[in-house]
């Protein structure tokens, strides 16, 4: 909050003409609120204190439709506003979770404090008469997962309403199974020259069942510039999936492609030299399931240029990809 007052201060102060200068009827700011309210708005502070988001204060004020007060007063009404919220905790099936500690940390004033409610026998949770800036939302339960990056905070656009709650979504364990656990770190040609990796050990094998091809158009770049570049994955008797869900527990029992292929064109909006795909694998005939996080950097020069790779793999055939890594299965 310090910080985007500060950056008030030092922007040039840039007020809204157009508008005819009318009393306000809060006698607390009769002397900053002089400008009339737009349509929908009963007073100028309505309007002012409408805000929802600091980046939406500091764009009207950039933009000259608040002055510096009326900027600081909406700052202060943001600082104060309801943190009411309905909530839901379900499974990956959609299962309600029952008996959850839900902990809310409200942000106040740059601090927060935490709140703790549980959910009932439909999953369902509710804090109310909370006030601050900001909440902060994370269930816990022995046997569950809870990734926060789903909601990391209560959003502003979110009218409390116990018809209408906001899902949180768990995953239930089904207990780790023996796993691989490998990380990968080599260094590819560019030339489109084959290299093979052995799933289970990470390690480059004539005959390995991870195969990586790299072919950069041209071969000798300069850094400054973008490049034609093409990432070729393919994997024997098997293939990958891209990862979409937020649990990656569990690798799907289909819709694997053979091959998966990276391409940029020099130029293109969407061009980088660098990426990190997350991918889902199966090997061997689908007696091998696994996970895969990639890093590859394209733009080593002289080649060869960086690949890495974390994998997970359970070569049971199961398609548990919980991990533990007290059951990690040693070389």
């Amino acid at each position: 909050m310090l910080a985007m007052a500060g950056l008030l201060f030092f922007r040039p102060n840039i007020f809204a003409q157009s508008q005819p200068n009318v009393p306000e009827t809060n006698p607390e700011y009769a002397e900053i609120l002089t400008n009339a309210p737009p349509p929908g708005f009963a007073t100028r502070l309505d309007y002012v204190k409408s805000f929802t988001t600091e980046q939406k204060i500091l764009n009207a004020y950039h933009a000259g439709v608040l002055n510096k007060g009326e900027a600081m007063i909406a700052l202060d009404a943001l600082a104060d506003v309801s943190m009411d919220t309905y909530g839901k905790v379900v499974d990956q099936d959609g299962q309600p979770v029952v008996g959850a500690k839900v902990r809310g940390n409200a942000k106040v004033s740059g601090d927060f404090i935490s709140h703790y409610t549980e959910t009932d026998a439909n999953g369902l949770f509710h804090f109310l008469g909370l006030r601050g800036q900001a909440l902060y939302i994370q269930p816990q339960k022995d046997g569950y997962d809870f990734d926060p990056r789903q909601m990391p905070e209560h959003p502003h656009n979110y009218l409390p309403d116990p018809n209408n709650p906001l899902v949180f979504t768990m995953w239930k364990q089904h207990g780790a199974e023996p796993m691989k656990h490998e990380q990968l770190h080599a260094y590819i040609p560019c030339d489109g020259t084959v290299t093979r990796f052995d799933l289970l050990t990470g390690k480059k094998k004539s005959e390995g069942d991870l195969s990586v091809s790299l072919t950069r158009n041209p071969l000798k770049i300069d850094r400054r510039k973008s490049f034609d570049w093409t990432l070729t994955l393919q994997i024997t008797n098997g293939g990958f999936q891209v990862i979409t869900n937020i649990y990656p527990n569990e690798a799907p029992s289909n819709g694997y492609q053979s091959s998966m292929i990276f391409h940029y064109e020099s130029g293109s909006s969407n061009w980088t030299s660098q990426i990190q795909p997350q991918l889902y694998f199966k090997g061997n005939n689908g007696q091998i399931y696994g996970r895969m996080t990639l890093k590859v950097m394209t733009d080593f020069q002289p080649p060869p240029t960086l690949f890495d790779a974390d994998i997970y793999a359970n070569p049971a055939g199961s398609r548990n990809l919980e991990f533990d890594g007290n059951k990690q299965i040693n070389r």
